[in-house]
């Protein structure tokens, strides 16, 4: 999933992109690879941003951020949009008969429940 920050204002720069990566599910590493910064500093800035949302850790940060508005998700957006444009399959009339199919219950019986037993 394609997350972006929503507002830059809530962090500085190089602290909005450490915690955008992270949202994205980067690792430490990884995102101090990408970024040209060691792995210590991806920490620290992380958990200055763990003070400012008042998370206990990565997890509950990137929970925060999506509660406050922090992020947005560009492809959950879009589907979100495309799948409430489908109409709902189950009361589709059926192509051959123009009318909506009947509902389907199963009933089980005593004589059947003892022909399963025998």
């Amino acid at each position: 999933m394609e997350v972006e920050l929503a507002d830059t204002s809530l962090l500085p720069p190089r602290r909005a992109e450490v915690v955008m990566l992270a949202a994205r599910g980067m690792s430490t590493k990884a995102i101090a690879r990408q970024l040209g910064i060691s792995p210590a500093t991806v920490e620290w800035h992380l958990d200055e941003a763990k003070d400012q949302f008042h998370a206990l850790d990565r997890v509950d940060l990137v929970s925060q951020g999506w509660m406050q508005g922090l992020f947005r998700a560009r492809m959950l957006a879009w589907m979100l949009v495309a799948f409430s444009a489908l109409p709902a399959m189950r009361s589709r009339p059926t192509p051959m008969t123009g009318t909506r199919p009947p509902a389907v219950r199963s009933v089980i019986g005593r004589t059947a429940i003892r022909e399963f037993r025998a």
